[in-house]
């Protein structure tokens, strides 16, 4: 991770051409590892990464094998862009509740993962709601309803996601050292990603 700038995920995947590494960069708009615009070649796009990896990410430098370093295919380089946004995920339409889950809704920028998690969750949410009020007209109460019970989780997913944006917090940054010597904290850090509200409270109320 590099506060302010982005972070890379070094990812193993298995492929038609057998094991891979996914080297995965998720850059803040404007940054220096937003570095991609332009670039339309293999040979360019190689270049670049290489050039990013040297300069920011020397560990993982130190296990590539130049001779093999490069896109497993003419597929393998993807490129995209996203403008996270929370919506209200109720409305109206002729007096038909429409009502969304996931990321039609509630899109968060990936940078904590929790794309499935949130999607999951109001998916169990939005089940148990129209289960408990299954005998009356779902109307708008019924996604009111849905999104009282929604909204807590997706407000401390939001504003955990948008803190790893920004610099982190001196206890965040302290907590993130202690884990990289310490199973223990190394754990509980990865516990964050299970469970975001855990997460949300280290942010924001760790001095309980």
């Amino acid at each position: 991770m590099l506060p302010g700038i982005g972070e890379m995920f070094e990812i193993p995947a298995l492929t038609e051409r057998g094991p891979v590494t996914i080297l995965f960069i998720e850059a803040v708009p404007g940054g220096e590892l937003d570095a991609f615009k332009g670039v339309k070649t293999e040979s360019d796009f190689q270049e670049r990464m290489l050039g990013l990896i040297r300069r920011y990410f020397p560990d993982i430098e130190s296990r590539i094998d130049q001779d093999r370093f490069g896109p497993a295919d003419e597929r393998a380089i993807l490129q995209t862009a996203i403008t996270p946004v929370i919506y209200r995920p109720y409305t109206s339409v002729n007096g038909t509740l429409i009502v969304g889950c996931g990321d039609s809704v509630f899109l968060n920028d990936p940078i904590t993962g929790q794309g499935c998690n949130t999607a999951s969750y109001c998916a169990e949410r939005l089940a148990q709601t129209l289960k408990d009020y299954r005998d009356l007209e779902w109307d708008q109460r019924i996604g009111e309803e849905y999104w009282s019970r929604t909204r807590p989780y997706v407000k401390a997913v939001t504003a955990w996601t948008n803190a790893m944006m920004g610099p982190l917090p001196v206890h965040i940054g302290e907590r993130l050292m202690q884990a990289a010597a310490d199973q223990t904290s190394a754990d509980e850090v990865a516990r964050w990603f299970e469970d975001p509200l855990q997460a949300y409270e280290a942010f924001f109320h760790h001095e309980r």
